[in-house]
């Protein structure tokens, strides 16, 4: 009894077992699979299978094979079986893997049977399939007319899955919104392996978009999870009405875009301060170049006139520019106050020259005050001004200061130039002269500085060096400074640094009689670790020294003697962390060491510790520091005669935070300090602004408290205000002009409006990529378009063209007519013809099946065919030749005649000769071996 339930287990064991290994249940009849694919044709599985009849009966059965989805057999899955006895059979089998097929291992099962259909031999044989995850994103329609302002517009990008995976997606749409934003909307979806899925988005453009000539949207598609981009495309929504004013599509992110806008705003600090304010700014095109002008006016009670500053309006024209009004110039005599300036740019931008005249006031306005604060002029030339590694610039400048009663001199140069890929430099060498009156002796002065950075083998270099002498009538006067930085990494993922800087300040003036003197000194050094999860860390050293007798009344000494010195030396550590979704981080660093006041030879403990928090709207921070950093904080505790350690404690929050679309923003923050010099201050803030279209709302506050001993003082601010935005402007320099073209149906074909011909309207006219409909009248209009060239461009519709022609428009008004010609129509289908015995296996196809059409050997037009498998296509009189485009044609098929040539006549229609489809037979091949 154990032998035969052992022999059953060995029974049920044996028939599982015959998924891998042979199972035989006619002896002397054995099957075996040879791999002969070609690395070349990965989409090819060539097999060959072996039969061998070693047995002493004729046998006649079938081989049948099974195969997964997404593998089609091309010799067919059941193959006959006659052997003789002793007889090899050799069956070819070609198996094509398409693109549907899933990736990761596929079975192959081949099983042999007799003629009744009893299982002789089961083999099955594994192959992977490689993964594939190509997809691909198109615009259903790359352009949209829009016939109204009101009009909505639907965009449709569709993401094709070419890969042999499901795959999740994600396709996020940029929708430019007024002010030159962008609004990002995302759709999410999932499609299965060689589908395709179309998503969609609506939307209404805003009012100011929607008056411009066209809006680009730009489309992504990014994969998921990794968020890795596998394509992007563009719809061009036109707007197709009558009149249009020309936009420069390509610099609109550029400074040729000014966004016009007007702020008035009302202010209370205080119990009785009152101030009310203007502010605006916008440009505009004029027939020859374009104006723009900036402004700000404000008044507060108590006042007999009001303040303007920040005022001005500049005239660009071709290369010219004309600027008067509030001159801010940042020179090394810097000009602040009215005047005029005028400034040539040479056509490639490379060389420029300004000069100008400033009037020292602060107030445009301001009366009884003309070059009664000084005055000063000054001239500039650049060469090389586009060229960033190689220019140079020269400057001259003169002031009349009645503070010094001295009359300035200042000239010099500026070279910048870099040596190979990683050095640059920057000199400056400026020298001065000075005529004091009252006697004093003319003084010559002198400034030099030096900026440079790069590397040697992997230490980055850096460093700022500047002199300039104490009578120098510079910004800078009686300076020496010198920065230094070096850093690199170790041990390919430390990064150490180290920067050291000192500055002596000693500036000297006749009319006021001082000896300034302070010097610093400071080196900082350290360490960053690499991250180590979420978190990071470094150690550093500091030496700090400072030296200056500024503070001597503070310390009981005479004013401008011996220097009083504060000397330091710290340790510091820092400690960040970011959380794994990236939405948390934080960092804690501390500064712990030894310093040596003034007056105290004995080194005393000083530390600072400070945190940060941030999670997305909102950020906390806090500092408390043990001890004086600087000689200010020291001399100040001094003077309120404190004898204890000077401490110090902030505290702040602050909430960033969008509400309604991101219509309303709340920005808000309270902080609280507490040291010698401020006593408990708290303070706060809450700013309100509320975002449309058109125009914008605010409200700010704020409120301060100041409490030192006896001494207590609140100060509660508050504003509102209202921004009107403007149509915003694409400002051109150049000469402007319009174009006014008149569009009407030729019918007697003579290229003249005359008798018997008719004006278009609601016909669809291109002008280069601006798109425009005619109105009732048969008329365009294109305003303040630059000088230059312009292409008509064909867009055939209604039976109807227009010959494309370029043309120059060089006058400020430009008439065009336009003559419509009937054009002829083109008519044609495909047909399938194959034996469904023979064929292969294919998946029919009529829609989508692309044509050419050239003329000329130049291509004019691609057309694909519709759901029935016919297409048309609309003409200019001429003949032509049609191709087949065969990618487009479903696997396994192909077509003998793919060209064809044509005539088309005006008003008739051409009838092509189908194209007929066919599709590739079945091939079997036997060999057979006999003994």
């Amino acid at each position: 009894m154990f032998q035969d339930l052992f022999k059953k287990i060995l029974f049920i064991f044996l028939i599982s077992f015959r998924i891998w290994i042979p199972a035989q249940n006619s002896p002397g009849i054995s099957l075996d699979i040879r791999n002969e694919s070609r690395a070349d044709k990965a989409d090819i599985l060539d097999l060959m299978v072996v039969l061998n009849n070693e047995g002493a009966t004729h046998f006649k059965g079938k081989v049948e094979i099974n195969i997964p989805d997404g593998f089609r057999n091309i010799s067919g899955n059941s193959l006959q079986v006659d052997m003789k006895p002793g007889e090899h059979l050799f069956l070819p089998v070609k198996i094509l893997v398409s693109n549907n097929a899933g990736s990761g291992e596929a079975r192959l099962a081949f099983r042999l049977s007799d003629q009744q259909n009893k299982t002789v031999v089961e083999k099955q044989i594994l192959y992977t399939v490689t993964e594939n995850n190509s997809m691909r994103i198109t615009a259903e329609n790359p352009v949209i007319y829009m016939n109204k302002a009101t009009d909505s517009v639907e965009v449709r990008a569709r993401v094709s899955n070419l890969g042999n995976r499901k795959q999740n997606v994600t396709v996020v749409f940029k929708i430019p919104e007024a002010d030159q934003g962008n609004a990002f909307i995302e759709k999410k979806g999932s499609i299965g392996v060689q589908k395709d899925s179309v998503f969609i988005f609506r939307f209404m453009p805003s009012r100011i978009r929607s008056r411009s000539s066209q809006i680009s949207v730009n489309i992504a598609g990014f994969r998921e999870p990794d968020r890795e981009i596998f394509g992007n495309t563009t719809v061009s929504i036109q707007n197709v009405s009558s009149v249009q004013r020309y936009e420069d599509m390509e610099s609109t992110a550029f400074s040729n875009f000014t966004k016009n806008t007007i702020t008035a705003s009302y202010r209370h600090a205080g119990e009785n301060l009152d101030m009310y304010q203007l502010v605006g700014s916008g440009g505009f095109n004029l027939p020859s170049g374009y104006l723009f002008i900036r402004g700000n006016i404000y008044t507060m009670n108590h006042q007999s006139d009001p303040i303007v500053n920040n005022t001005y309006l500049t005239y660009h024209r071709e290369n010219s520019e004309f600027t008067v009004g509030n001159i801010n110039k940042l020179l090394e005599v810097s000009m602040f106050g009215r005047g005029v300036e005028y400034a040539y740019t040479s056509p490639d931008k490379d060389k420029k020259i300004e000069a100008g005249f400033v009037d020292q006031t602060f107030s445009l306005i301001e009366r009884n005050s003309f070059l009664k604060y000084g005055y000063g002029f000054y001239t500039r030339g650049v060469l090389g001004a586009q060229n960033a590694s190689r220019n140079i610039s020269g400057t001259y400048i003169f002031r009349n200061d009645p503070y010094e009663k001295a009359r300035h001199h200042v000239a010099g140069t500026d070279i910048q130039s870099a040596f190979g890929k990683d050095w640059k430099m920057n000199t400056k060498i400026y020298g001065g002269l000075s005529f004091y009156e009252n006697n004093q002796p003319t003084k010559p002065s002198l400034a030099l500085e030096s900026q440079y950075s790069g590397m040697i083998k992997k230490i980055s270099l850096n460093g700022n060096y500047f002199y300039s002498t104490d009578y120098y009538p510079g910004n800078r006067r009686g300076i020496l400074q010198i920065q230094q930085n070096f850093s690199t990494m170790i041990f390919k993922d430390h990064y150490v640094y180290a920067n050291i800087m000192a500055s002596q300040f000693s500036p000297k003036f006749y009319f006021y009689n001082n000896t300034l003197n302070s010097s610093n000194i400071r080196l900082d050094a350290g360490i960053n670790f690499p991250k180590k999860g979420n978190f990071g860390m470094g150690f550093g050293y500091q030496y700090q020294e400072e030296n200056s007798n500024s503070y001597n009344n503070f310390f009981n000494a005479q004013p401008y003697e011996d220097t009083k010195q504060l000397k330091a030396q710290r340790l510091t550590e820092y400690l960040t962390w970011l959380s794994p979704d990236k939405q948390h981080s934080s960092i804690l660093s501390m500064e712990t060491g030894l310093v040596r006041y003034p007056d105290n030879d004995k080194p005393q403990y000083q530390m600072r510790v400070s945190g940060t928090y941030s999670y997305k709207w909102l950020t906390l921070n806090g500092i408390y520091q043990h001890g004086s950093y600087f000689l200010s904080e020291y001399a100040f505790s001094k003077m309120l005669n404190k004898s204890n350690t000077y401490e110090k404690l902030s505290l702040s929050a602050f909430v960033n935070k969008n509400f309604f679309d991101n219509k309303l923003n709340i920005t808000s923050g309270v902080s609280y300090t507490d040291d010698i010099l401020y006593g408990k201050s708290p303070s706060g803030f809450l700013n309100l602004k509320y975002s449309r279209e058109k125009y914008a709302l605010y409200l700010n506050s704020s409120y301060f408290n100041y409490s030192s001993g006896s001494f207590n003082n609140n100060l509660f601010t508050i504003e509102a205000g209202v921004t009107v935005n403007l149509r915003n402007s694409t400002l051109d320099p150049g000469k402007k002009g319009d174009i006014k073209a008149f569009v009407y149906y030729d019918l007697n074909e003579n290229n003249i409006y005359d008798e018997g011909d008719k004006e278009a309207a609601g016909y669809l006219i291109m002008l280069n990529t601006i798109s425009f409909k005619t109105d009732p009248s048969g008329y365009i209009s294109y305003r303040s378009i630059p000088y230059g060239k312009y292409a008509l461009k064909q867009v055939i519709q209604q039976g109807w063209y227009y010959d494309e022609t370029e043309f120059t428009v060089d006058k400020h008004h430009y008439s065009l007519e336009i003559p419509l010609h009937q054009n002829g129509t083109t008519q044609g289908k495909v047909t399938y013809d194959f034996d469904t015995k023979t064929a292969v296996d294919f998946t029919p196809k009529t829609g989508g099946i692309l044509f050419n059409i050239y003329r000329n050997d130049q291509l004019v037009q691609h057309i694909m065919t519709d759901d029935n498998g016919e297409f048309a296509s609309f003409l200019p009189s001429g003949n032509y030749r049609i191709e087949l485009n065969k990618n487009s044609l479903p696997t396994n098929t192909y077509c003998d005649r793919s060209t064809a040539a044509f005539k088309v006549e005006a008003g008739k229609i051409a009838q092509l000769e189908p194209f007929v489809i066919k599709v590739r037979e079945k091939v079997i091949r036997v060999k057979k071996f006999g003994s």
